[in-house]
């Protein structure tokens, strides 16, 4: 970008911090009632009826200030340019976003505490001559802690700011293609990692130090100290949401051959194939409970745990054939649906057999990797080829793809977060704590739409890059468009 245009984006962000002052006063005197209100609402007594009902409404009162507080912000910052929703739905859409951050910690705080178990476990793979200097326990621990750091303060807030700062203008009609191109902007990841060292790192050496001095000297330091954190908190809040409004404003909409808008093309054309999918994977995750809780021992009857597992075999199989069909596209020569779909059977018995050898060799672990990195990554594309073509298969085409950087960029992303993660969330030791054990159920969820989700991502994928093996031709430009015109995201 010139040096012009960097300019104009230090006047834009000036501009809207100017034009934005009532909001930001509001921020600032706002938060620290809301905060002060909490505080308070701990200390209510319940001797009586209204003490009581006051108790209760007093949340939601709160609730209900700090989202039209964040919403009005966040409208205000990017101005009435783009669509906007009505105000009480982009308030209310910004509590599906609290949502995941709180699961996100969730999720990290039940990491956080198995730190000292898988320091231990990676001391003793480690090869014994570097043990002492980079792998001992200390130091793998400290390492952990700083990456889970990393996660809580800067991924988790790069990636769900942006998604959450668009819904509350723009409701659910996101703008998909800019969202993504924004939280993979240098300049934005920057932001964030300033505002999480100013606003966390920074603030957190104000505690540190033993206190010293004389009582009021020392109440006065803590005063002090609070003051300065809740100033540099608040400053680096406004100044990150005006900034992710001027780059929202200032990124372009996505080529329209771009890899991310073919992406969701495909996925729009096939979204009924995927709604079938999020069904099956539903009743899969569910029949186990509901089976074992069937009266007069039944739960424990091959006659009933079998056919319910082959059925949901079946439509598994059946809807993924179906998902890859629609990926494709209906502009690609077709097999009949049947056909398609054995021939997928086929290549999945064949993925079976190798996954049990794997699952069962007790070598090197890196070995164990990359033999399932390359399973996965060559049956795949021939198996999913043969759910539209059947048993005549455009080779060349498939050849092309086992050639493709991306592909395999694709597939190792894809083990990570859909295989290594889950099973990592699952695993817990034999003396777990009540809190360790409470989050079962919502670590089991997060692994399972990490599953499922990096898997239908990864066909979606395939589906792309075979589409530009197709020399001369712009497949994706056949597939449907979502509602309003925009293949990024159905922006208006």
């Amino acid at each position: 970008m010139s040096e012009v245009a960097t300019v104009n984006i230090w006047k834009d962000l000036l501009q809207r911090l100017r034009s934005s002052f009532v909001w930001i006063t509001a921020q600032f005197v706002g938060t620290l009632l809301l905060v002060l209100a909490g505080i308070a609402w701990t200390r209510l007594p319940d001797e009586h009826a209204w003490q009581v009902g006051l108790t209760l409404l007093l949340p939601l009162l709160l609730a209900a200030g700090f989202l039209s507080l964040e919403a009005g912000t966040i409208r205000k910052f990017v101005g009435v340019e783009e669509r906007r929703v009505p105000f009480i739905w982009g308030a209310l859409s910004l509590l599906a976003w609290i949502a995941v951050i709180w699961i996100a910690w969730s999720i990290l705080d039940w990491c956080s505490d198995q730190t000292e178990l898988w320091a231990g476990y990676l001391n003793s793979l480690a090869p014994e001559h570097v043990l002492g200097r980079f792998f001992s326990e200390s130091h793998l621990e400290r390492a952990i802690a700083i990456l889970l750091w990393i996660l809580r303060w800067i991924v988790v807030p790069a990636k769900v700011i942006p998604l959450a700062a668009a819904s509350a203008q723009s409701g659910w009609r996101l703008p998909c293609g800019k969202l993504v191109r924004q939280t993979f902007n240098w300049r934005w990841l920057v932001a964030v990692v300033l505002a999480a060292l100013l606003s966390v790192a920074l603030t957190g050496h104000f505690f540190a130090a033993d206190p010293h001095g004389s009582v009021s000297r020392q109440l006065s330091a803590v005063i002090f100290k609070m003051v300065a954190s809740y100033l540099l908190a608040m400053a680096s809040w406004v100044i990150l949401l005006a900034w992710s409004a001027v780059l929202l404003a200032r990124t372009p909409e996505p080529a329209a051959d771009a890899l991310d808008r073919d992406l969701f093309r495909r996925f729009y054309a096939a979204r009924k194939w995927l709604g079938g999918i999020a069904i099956v994977a539903v009743c899969s995750e569910l029949s186990g409970h509901l089976v074992a809780h069937l009266p007069g021992g039944l739960g424990s009857s091959v006659w009933i745990d079998v056919p319910v597992t082959l059925i949901l075999l079946i439509l598994a199989l059946w809807f993924n054939v179906g998902l890859l069909r629609g990926l494709i596209g209906p502009h690609e020569k077709r097999v009949r649906m049947i056909w398609g779909t054995l021939m997928s059977l086929a290549w999945a018995v064949l993925g079976l057999v190798a996954a049990i050898v794997l699952y069962n060799y007790h070598g090197a672990a890196v070995l164990q990797a990359l033999g399932w990195l390359l399973v996965v990554g060559l049956l795949i594309p021939f198996s999913a080829a043969s759910a539209q073509w059947g048993v005549r298969l455009p080779w060349r085409r498939v050849f092309r793809i086992l050639r493709e950087w991306r592909w395999w960029l694709g597939v190792l992303a894809a083990l990570i977060d859909g295989l290594a993660i889950p099973i990592l969330l699952m695993c817990a030791p034999e003396n777990a704590s009540p809190l360790q054990t409470n989050l079962f159920p919502l670590r089991l969820i997060v692994g399972s739409v990490l599953a499922y989700g990096c898997w239908i991502l990864l066909l979606g994928w395939f589906a792309v890059l075979l589409g530009r093996t197709q020399r001369g031709t712009n497949p994706s430009a056949e597939l449907p468009l979502p509602k309003g015109g925009d293949g990024a995201g159905g922006q208006a």
